[in-house]
């Protein structure tokens, strides 16, 4: 989450996203095509932008709600992302909040071993077909959740020691 892109307005934000999941829709609908005629290529690129655009704009509504639902506002939400990036916490925070915060990353963070099987069967149909581009992309993906993974494990674990310890100092603190 790039603090930068949450403070473009909703509709930047969308036709951000519209556009770039129309350019990866175009792609992979190019991919799958057998005939290049230029009645083809336009009716791929007219489906994708509006299957893109869509998609951005929904995005951007759903996850707003999402943001506002779980953090309260997108300021707590990118000083959530912001310490879960670096480990550090900010000075004064809600220890409670913070722990029902870093839960949904746990339960968020469960999902990503399907992420990697997913991609792993994907690669496996794809070389059974001798599609080899299409493998070794899918074969990369299941690689880069398997990392993520690992790294999205030890962030939660390092900030979950930090809160920890943020809430042990506080309540020796009122002691």
């Amino acid at each position: 989450m790039q603090t930068w892109f949450y403070r473009l307005p909703a509709t930047v934000r969308a036709l951000v996203i519209g556009g770039l999941s129309s350019a990866a829709i175009f792609g992979v609908m190019s991919l799958y095509t057998d005939s290049d005629t230029r009645e083809s290529v336009i009716g791929r690129l007219v489906v994708s932008t509006i299957v893109g655009m869509l998609s951005g704009a929904v995005g951007v509504v759903w996850g707003d709600r999402r943001m506002q639902r779980v953090f309260g506002s997108t300021e707590q939400a990118l000083t959530y992302t912001r310490a879960f990036r670096t480990g550090e916490l900010p000075a004064d925070i809600d220890p409670a909040a913070w722990q029902r915060w870093l839960a949904i990353s746990r339960q968020s963070a469960r999902w990503t071993p399907a992420g990697v099987g997913v991609f792993a069967v994907l690669a496996v149909l794809q070389s059974l077909n001798h599609e080899w581009r299409l493998a070794a992309m899918f074969a990369l993906l299941a690689l880069w959740e398997a990392a993520l993974m690992l790294v999205l494990r030890r962030r939660i674990a390092r900030l979950a020691a930090a809160v920890g310890q943020h809430a042990s100092g506080q309540s020796l603190g009122n002691t």
